[in-house]
């Protein structure tokens, strides 16, 4: 999956991943967007105008982590808490669930990567597989990929004006250092990020599926806004969650332990 805005739990589609073709029948593939028009602004104008509407540069530079908690709910209407964590080179996120002692987890620390997933039948940290490490990489940055994104060598198009749910937005295209790329919507007025549209690779599938993140619900925390609902569906698998965060909480101190693979 190529990545991303905002440091979010949106990828927890692949602990579906096994089940998915033997619960779901293939659906239709997502919509392509309508033609765009010519953008009335530049890629330096946007990335401005999006920084100003989320709390400005200034302030969105000051983030240097963030931690959210809240509540993750599957198609399947299974709800589990969700705490993330999120650090420049650094991600860790678990999700509990019903079985004591059974949560999983997905962290980068750095160069390493690694997973506990007992829905998969990983009960001791794994090295993430090459694609999922790359996602996970990129979402390990707390101020989003449209923030300094010349600094952190993402490299920002527009591709033009379109519509989307009936207003307007200005897509734009992320080409990230790896060479990944996805697709970030602003809205036309607030120009506060919507939607991404991206690809997510499942690797029991052995193959990309088309994905959009929607955000919702912004809400200013110590001036910086952040989407407090966030939406992900991928209509081919016929599969939809959404992640609601009950707080959003920038430059909380944590333990650096907490994105260290467990030992045993």
């Amino acid at each position: 999956m190529n990545r991303k805005v905002f440091p979010l739990a949106v990828v927890l589609l692949c602990l579906a991943a096994p089940a998915l073709r033997a619960q779901h029948p293939m659906g239709i593939p997502m919509e392509p967007d309508p033609a765009p028009k010519a953008s009335d602004l530049t890629v330096a104008q946007l990335l401005a105008k999006s920084a100003e509407a989320r709390g400005g540069e200034q302030k969105l530079k000051a983030v240097h982590s963030v931690t959210m908690a809240g509540t993750w709910v599957t198609t399947q209407s299974k709800s589990s808490p969700i705490t993330v964590t999120i650090a420049p080179g650094r991600y860790v996120r678990r999700i509990e669930q019903a079985e004591p002692g059974k949560a999983s987890f997905k962290a980068v620390n750095g160069a390493e990567t690694w997973e506990i997933t007992p829905q998969l039948g990983i009960f001791k940290p794994l090295a993430m597989i090459p694609q999922d490490a790359s996602r996970y990489r990129r979402l390990a940055d707390p101020q989003g990929a449209l923030v300094d994104a010349q600094a952190k060598k993402n490299k920002v198009e527009v591709v033009g004006k379109t519509s989307w749910k009936g207003s307007d937005v200005y897509k734009l295209k992320v080409t990230y250092p790896d060479g990944a790329t996805n697709f970030i919507y602003l809205d036309g007025k607030s120009f506060l990020p919507v939607r991404i549209v991206d690809t997510l690779y499942v690797n029991q599938l052995h193959k990309d599926f088309g994905l959009e993140i929607v955000y919702e619900d912004y809400r200013d925390v110590n001036g910086v806004k952040w989407p407090f609902t966030e939406k992900v569906k991928a209509p081919e698998v016929n599969f939809a969650q959404t992640t609601v965060w009950k707080t959003i909480e920038p430059n909380k101190p944590f333990d650096p332990a907490i994105f260290k693979a467990p030992k045993g």
